[in-house]
């Protein structure tokens, strides 16, 4: 079977593997904190759907004020200055490893889809980041779920629920819902007072300009 045709756990698996034979030879203090990598652990870790947290956990633990962790967003600044997470700092892969973050804080990783954070996250992981998780289909999840969520139209009770639940969220965030009926948008546009949420952004040892907008809904 060629490299290209495994998914996407096995390769991380690979890579696991890999940092513990590179750990057996490597004697430069400064990779010291490879040495401690268990690779049977490490590939459970990998398999593990505990690893990311969803759009809808987040934004529900923002609102709450429960944000005792660190978000990454690890696009570049162009796309961060765009639009990104209340809160979320942005470095890179480089920044990461330069150890620009505590080992101790909860850090919560995203960029423009999985792929990404995923190789951030095993590169955290390997450096002995014990609390580390990705989030569930990047900034376009949390676009597509959070902000702009494109709901079916149910004028049921329970349906009515759901959508002034949601309508709530995404106006948080500066969005607003999409019913979809038969396949198409009725509503594009739900009128709701919009209000900024104010997160205070952590403190790291790098820091980086903020400011950065609130997330545009592309298309039509």
């Amino acid at each position: 079977m060629k490299f290209k045709d495994l998914s996407l756990n096995q390769k991380l698996g690979l890579f696991a593997i890999l940092l513990g034979i590179i750990a057996l030879f490597t004697h430069d203090p400064t990779k010291a904190t490879y040495e401690r990598v268990d690779v049977k652990k490490f590939s459970l870790e990998i398999n593990s759907p505990s690893k990311y947290i969803t759009p809808m956990e987040l934004a529900e633990k923002i609102i709450s004020g429960t944000n005792f962790f660190v978000i990454v967003d690890l696009r570049n600044p162009n796309e961060y200055e765009k639009g990104t997470i209340p809160g979320a700092i942005n470095l890179s892969s480089k920044d990461l490893y330069q150890n620009v973050l505590q080992r101790n804080q909860k850090i919560i990783l995203f960029s423009e889809d999985d792929t990404k954070s995923l190789n951030a996250w095993l590169a955290l992981k390997a450096l002995d980041y014990k609390d580390v998780l990705v989030l569930k289909g990047g900034y376009q999840g949390w676009t597509d779920e959070v902000v702009f969520p494109k709901i079916p139209l149910d004028t049921t009770t329970a349906g009515k629920e759901k959508f002034e639940k949601m309508k709530q969220i995404s106006s948080y965030f500066g969005g607003s819902p999409i019913l979809i009926s038969e396949g198409k948008a009725v509503q594009t546009q739900i009128e709701v007072q919009k209000q900024t949420p104010q997160v205070q952004k952590p403190a790291v040892s790098l820091p980086k300009p903020g400011g950065a907008s609130k997330p545009k809904r592309e298309g039509c």
